[in-house]
C-alpha cells in the first residue's frame, strides 16, 4: 500500500485541532491522488492541493498525523450520528 499523506485545512477559527476539513495524499505512482473528507464522510478526488500549489490558496493547510486525523473524523461521525 503507497504511503499517505493527511493535512488538516486551517484558518482564524479552525486551528489544526479543529480543522475545516481533511485532506489526504496517496502516494501512486506514476503520480499522487488527492483527496478530500466530504460532509457525508467519505473520501473523494479533489485538486486543491494541485490549485493550492498554482497560488488559489484561500485556504491553507498543514500536516498532520494519521493518528490526527482518524481522530477528527472519530469525532465528526459522532457529532454526526448525535
Amino acid at each position: 500500500m503507497p504511503d499517505t499523506t493527511y493535512y488538516a485545512l486551517v484558518n482564524d477559527d479552525h486551528p489544526a485541532e479543529r480543522p475545516a476539513g481533511l485532506v489526504r495524499r496517496i502516494h501512486t505512482v506514476p503520480v499522487p491522488t488527492d483527496e478530500i473528507l466530504t460532509r457525508d464522510l467519505t473520501w473523494q478526488p479533489t485538486d486543491f492541493l494541485h490549485r493550492y500549489w498554482l497560488g488559489h490558496n484561500d485556504q491553507d493547510y498543514v500536516e498532520i498525523t494519521e493518528a490526527h486525523a482518524d481522530a477528527v473524523i472519530d469525532a465528526w461521525r459522532s457529532a454526526a450520528n448525535g
